[in-house]
């Protein structure tokens, strides 16, 4: 899911508040490439980017099926801007892009090999209709993969305060500022679940978890900046506050946590599953 755009829906904001500085660092790729290598299969299947946002993970699988005569990958986002630099990135006549949610798309696309869903479970509501649906487009023994960092165990404890007290000096950079914030935790749109809570609901919609693993990542100060002019994370930390004014307090308030805590970096754990449809 293309988590890309900001609520003010101006175009320029868009790009100033995006996702994409974060999914440009190395481990991105990593972590999204540990999971195409092990679902995506160079065979003439036709593989589905569930939520491909502006083509990032789209890529990686294109990469890997150039060449297969009769392979086809159709990338599925809400986000008409993200389609719109996907279709500019990737040209191939075997590739598509159309727009559209999770929670409809049986009825986007035909039955399917793989379906990769990438760094954007966390924000759907009614995760176990998607599986659903998920289950409903995969082919008998059909292949399905998510990631999320945004879940229960993703940081290690000795630096889990580390997150809580970002947010907190950023809010006193605002009070500095003359500029209160009223914290509602229902504000975050993100969902954070267990790796065992995601296996049940798969296991409910028909898929078998057959691959659970946790890849670690060492994130420098230069990603976290880049998490912290990320739309999304911005509203639900501050919410109620323009976009512009909460990204340079929350640049502030990560210079005084990382100082405070002395820390070069954040280790942060990636979650992956593969689990194929029963």
């Amino acid at each position: 899911m293309d988590a890309s755009a900001p609520s003010s829906g101006d175009s320029s904001a868009s790009a100033r508040f995006s996702f994409s500085p974060f999914a440009q660092h190395d481990f991105f790729t990593h972590v999204n490439q540990w999971i195409v290598d092990r679902v995506v299969r160079p065979a003439p299947e036709t593989v589905v980017d569930l939520g491909c946002g502006p083509g990032a993970v789209t890529r990686l699988i294109v990469e890997k099926l150039d060449g297969v005569a009769g392979a086809r990958v159709i990338g599925i986002d809400p986000s008409p801007s993200a389609l719109a630099r996907a279709r500019a990135d990737i040209t191939a006549p075997w590739v598509e892009f159309h727009e559209g949610t999770a929670e409809h798309l049986s009825g986007l696309v035909p039955q399917a090999d793989a379906i990769l869903f990438l760094n954007a479970i966390h924000l759907i509501a009614d995760k176990s209709a998607v599986l659903a649906e998920i289950r409903r487009v995969l082919k008998p023994r059909g292949r399905f993969a998510f990631n999320t960092t945004f879940f229960n165990g993703a940081y290690e404890s000795s630096t889990s305060g580390f997150w809580r007290r970002w947010v907190v000096r950023a809010m006193q950079v605002l009070k500095e500022r003359g500029i209160s914030v009223h914290h509602d935790p229902l504000a975050n749109r993100m969902q954070w679940m267990t790796p065992d809570e995601y296996g049940t609901l798969c296991r409910a919609a028909g898929l078998d978890p057959s691959t659970v693993e946790l890849l670690r990542v060492d994130l420098p100060p230069e990603c976290l900046a880049d998490i912290g002019r990320f739309s999304l994370f911005i509203e639900g930390a501050l919410p109620g506050v323009p976009l512009e004014i909460g990204s340079e307090a929350l640049q502030l308030g990560l210079a005084r946590a990382l100082d405070e805590l002395q820390l070069t970096s954040l280790p942060r754990y990636w979650l992956e599953i593969i689990a194929k449809a029963i």
